[in-house]
C-alpha cells in the first residue's frame, strides 16, 4: 500500500465528527449497522440542509428517510409518495455500497417547502419536488429501518440546500450561492425599462441552481426575472462584484443597489463594492430582457484581483450541466453491440455542477446492458449502466449548443482520469505520451481499444457479464513495464485475495488472471486508487460488478 498526496475534489459537505447512533444501531470501523426495526437520527431539528451518506442493504431491507411530516423517501427504491422519478433507480447487488444525497429547502417567503434534489449514486432522481406545507418549520431527519439489515457510513451535511461559501486554509474566501429562488413573468409591450416588481404577477416561480435564463424563459425577450438568494460570507471584508448583461440588470445586496445596468442606455458591464459582515446576506438580481441577446454574468474579485464566476451565469454548457429539457430520442439497441461516437458531459448527472465536455467518447450499447462510455483520448472507462441506452436528442434534433449524448439508465461513474501511466507514485491528470491508435472488432462486434504509450502498445477489451463487465488490460509489446488503474473510489478495501470493495462509487472488483506484476493501493485524501503494474507482454483480467 502506498500513501499519496492525491486529493479528490471536496463535495463542500462537512463530515460528522462522530457517527450518529440510535436504538438498535451499532458503530464499528466507521460504519453504523442495524437490523430492523431501528431508527437513526441523522440531523436534529433540520431546516434547510444538504445531507449525504453511503449505505448498503441486504435483499430484505426496507427503510425510509423521514423529515417529520414533510417527506418520506424510501430506500432502496427511492419512492416519494406520488412523485415521478426523473430517472429509474437501478437494482444493485446487496453487497454493493450506494451513495445518497438529498437537499431540502423549507417554506420561505410564501414559497412552499421543496425537495430541491435527490441523487442516488450521482443520478438525479428528483428535482424541485414541491411538498405539502404542514406548518412544521423544523423536524429531525431520521432514517427508519423497517426490516432487514442496513449499514451506513460517510455521513456528511451542511445547513444549506446546496453548496456553501468557504474559507481556505490560506484565508482566501470562495463565494458560492446555495440555492436561488426565481420569479418569472412576461412583460407586455416594449417598455424602455421595467421596475414595477411589486405588482409583478409571476407566470412561474421555483428554485434553480444558477442564474440561468435559458433554463426558465419561454420566449427570447419581453420578460422579467427576479432572482433572490442567501449569500453566506465566511469573513467580514469589502467585496467587489462585477456583472455583465446586454439587457436591463441590477444587483442588490441587503436591498442596497451595488451594480446598476438598468435601462437601455447603460453599460454592458459594471463593478460595485459593498462592505459585508460575516454571516448570511440577501442577494438579489432584477433582470428585464428586452433584447434577443441573452446572457448574464456575475463574478466577485479575489484579494488578488482575479474575477471568479459566481454560479457561472453565462449559460456555457461546456462547463455546466443544466437539467435535461424536452423530449428524449432513445437510441435503441439489439443483439449486436451499437458503437456511438459523441460528445458527452462528464462527470454526469448533477444538475448545474461543473463538468467537462468530453469530445472523444464512444459509448457501446449491449441490448438492455450493461452499456458503457469510454474516453478514447484518456483511455478511461467513464461509466457503466443497464436499461435503456442513450438519449441522442441534443445530438440529432435541432443540435444547439450542447450536442451531447446522455445515458438513459442510472450510471455508475468512475473518475475519468487516464487509464495508463509510465509511473505510479502520483496518478496523472493527463498523459501526453498516450495516443489512441484504433479499435478492433471481434466476431460479435465488440471493440478492443489499442493505444501507444511512449512507444509501447497497450490494449483494453471490455466484455459484458451477467453481473457487470469483464476487462482485460494488456501490455502487448515493447520492453518497458507500464501501469494501469483498475479502480478509483472514495475508499477501496480488500475483502479477500484479489477481491476489492469500492465505496463511492459502489462496485466490487475481482481479479481473474494476472501475471508477474504487482498491485499498488494508492491512498490519498478522499480518494483511493488500485493500480496494476504490467511488465512487457503481461496482461490482467478482472471483473467490475454492481
Amino acid at each position: 500500500m502506498v500513501e499519496t498526496e492525491e486529493r479528490a475534489p471536496s463535495d463542500g459537505l462537512s463530515e460528522l465528527t462522530e457517527l450518529p447512533t440510535g436504538d438498535g444501531w451499532t458503530a464499528s470501523d466507521g460504519v453504523v449497522m442495524a437490523t430492523g426495526p431501528a431508527t437513526l437520527e441523522l440531523l436534529p431539528a433540520a431546516e434547510a440542509f444538504t445531507v449525504a451518506f453511503t449505505f448498503r442493504m441486504d435483499n430484505e431491507a426496507r427503510a425510509e428517510l423521514r423529515l417529520g411530516e414533510q417527506f418520506a423517501l424510501s430506500l432502496p427504491g427511492m419512492e416519494l409518495g406520488d412523485s415521478t422519478q426523473r430517472r429509474s433507480v437501478a437494482t444493485v447487488r446487496p453487497d454493493v455500497w450506494q451513495d445518497l444525497e438529498v437537499a431540502y429547502q423549507p417554506a420561505r417567503n410564501g414559497a412552499p417547502p421543496v425537495l430541491v434534489a435527490a441523487y442516488l449514486n450521482g443520478n438525479l432522481v428528483y428535482y424541485q419536488e414541491e411538498l405539502e406545507q404542514t406548518g412544521v418549520t423544523a423536524s429531525p431527519l431520521t432514517l427508519a429501518l423497517e426490516r432487514g439489515t442496513m449499514s451506513i457510513s460517510d455521513v456528511r451535511s451542511i445547513d444549506r440546500a446546496g453548496p456553501s461559501s468557504t474559507l481556505s486554509s490560506s484565508g482566501e474566501v470562495v463565494l458560492r450561492l446555495p440555492l436561488i429562488r426565481y420569479s418569472y413573468a412576461t412583460v407586455d409591450g416594449d417598455p424602455e425599462d421595467f421596475t414595477d416588481w411589486i405588482s409583478l404577477n409571476p407566470d412561474q416561480a421555483g428554485y434553480i441552481g444558477r442564474f440561468d435564463l435559458g433554463a426558465i424563459r419561454t420566449q427570447r425577450s419581453g420578460y422579467a426575472v427576479r432572482f433572490t438568494s442567501a449569500l453566506d460570507v465566511p469573513k467580514a471584508d469589502t467585496y467587489t462584484f462585477r456583472m455583465g448583461s446586454p439587457s436591463s440588470t441590477r444587483l442588490y445586496v441587503n436591498d442596497r443597489l451595488v451594480i446598476d445596468l438598468g435601462g437601455r442606455d447603460s453599460d454592458r458591464e459594471g463593478e460595485g463594492q459593498i462592505e459585508l459582515s460575516e454571516g448570511s446576506h440577501d442577494l438579489r438580481i432584477d433582470h428585464y430582457q428586452y433584447s434577443n441577446e441573452t446572457w448574464l454574468n456575475l463574478a466577485y474579485l479575489t484579494s488578488e484581483g482575479e474575477a471568479v464566476s459566481l454560479n457561472d451565469l453565462s449559460g456555457d454548457e461546456d462547463s455546466i450541466d443544466p437539467p435535461r429539457r424536452g423530449e428524449t430520442r432513445e437510441l435503441a439497441t439489439d443483439d449486436r453491440p451499437y458503437l456511438l461516437r459523441s460528445f458527452m458531459n462528464f462527470p454526469p448527472g448533477r444538475v448545474y455542477d461543473q463538468t467537462d465536455k468530453r469530445t472523444h467518447v464512444i459509448s457501446v450499447g449491449e441490448s438492455d446492458g450493461p452499456h458503457y462510455s469510454y474516453d478514447l483520448h484518456s483511455g478511461s472507462l467513464l461509466q457503466v449502466w443497464r436499461g435503456p441506452f442513450v438519449d441522442v436528442a441534443e445530438m440529432w434534433v435541432g443540435r444547439g449548443q450542447a450536442q451531447v449524448a446522455r445515458p438513459l439508465g442510472s450510471v455508475i461513474a468512475f473518475d475519468g482520469r487516464p487509464q495508463w501511466s509510465t509511473a505510479v507514485d502520483t496518478w496523472p491528470d493527463s498523459v501526453s505520451e498516450l495516443h489512441h491508435l484504433r479499435y478492433e472488432l471481434d466476431a460479435a462486434g465488440r471493440p478492443t481499444f489499442l493505444f501507444d504509450l511512449a512507444g509501447t502498445t497497450v490494449s483494453d477489451q471490455i466484455l459484458p457479464t451477467g453481473e457487470g463487465v469483464q476487462r482485460t488490460l494488456a501490455n502487448t509489446d515493447g520492453t518497458t513495464a507500464v501501469y494501469t488503474q483498475l479502480a478509483s473510489a472514495r475508499r477501496i478495501q480488500e475483502t479477500a485475495p484479489g477481491s476489492f470493495e469500492l465505496r463511492g462509487p459502489g462496485a466490487t472488483i475481482d481479479i481473474d488472471a494476472y501475471g508477474a506484476g504487482g498491485l499498488h493501493l494508492l491512498r490519498g485524501e478522499r480518494t483511493d486508487r488500485l493500480v496494476a503494474e504490467l511488465p512487457a507482454g503481461e496482461q490482467i483480467t478482472y471483473r467490475i460488478e454492481w
